[in-house]
């Protein structure tokens, strides 16, 4: 396993899961969260990118670069305010699941680099 991990503190190539985790667990202390992409190798897809602050993490899959994604499905009840690049992105409540989720969805991607099953999906751009 060979994977470009992408955040705040800039781009490091992991060879295990827990080198990512330890990277999300950090990110998710920081004060203003943090947004962490994750790919293969060289290549840009697929992707995930994690939205991750405290508790709380919202999540997307990137098929392919003709637009085919999707964003988490949660069922928590108040919307969360991400640092997404340099702006505040306010997630909806329904995209909103909890961290210990969104790691168990970077696990099943790094082990298929499918869109992980783990969790419920919402296609965007349809």
């Amino acid at each position: 396993m060979k994977m470009h991990v992408s955040s705040t503190k800039g781009t490091r190539i992991c060879q295990i899961k827990d080198e990512i985790i330890e990277i999300i667990k950090q990110g998710s202390a920081l004060p203003q969260g943090d947004e962490i992409w994750i790919s293969s190798g060289g290549e840009e897809y697929p992707c995930l990118s994690i939205l991750i602050k405290g508790k709380y993490a919202c999540v997307h899959y990137f098929e392919n670069e003709e637009g085919d994604a999707w964003q988490s499905e949660g069922d928590f009840n108040e919307e969360v305010i991400f640092l997404a690049g340099d702006e505040e992105w306010t997630a909806p409540e329904y995209t909103i699941i909890p961290i210990e989720t969104a790691i168990n969805c970077i696990e099943e991607f790094c082990d298929t680099m499918k869109r992980p099953e783990c969790i419920k999906w919402e296609a965007l751009w349809e």
